[in-house]
């Protein structure tokens, strides 16, 4: 679903909760609001070491 760049096990977030990859790829595309990605530093300062390997932050349409 999402390119290169960011590791095969980023920490996947999904309406401010953790979820798996499994979960975000059952995600019906036209329910996403926004996708936002956190590499490098800006990924461990804002989640420490789950957030090592880039975050995938999903927030869905209410």
């Amino acid at each position: 679903m999402f390119a290169s760049k960011i590791s095969e096990n980023p920490l996947i977030i999904i309406d401010g909760k953790v979820a798996t990859k499994n979960a975000m790829d059952k995600l019906n595309p036209n329910s996403i609001n926004s996708v936002n990605i956190l590499k490098d530093k800006t990924a461990t300062i804002k989640y420490g070491n789950k957030g090592k390997n880039g975050v995938i932050i999903i927030t869905t349409k209410k």
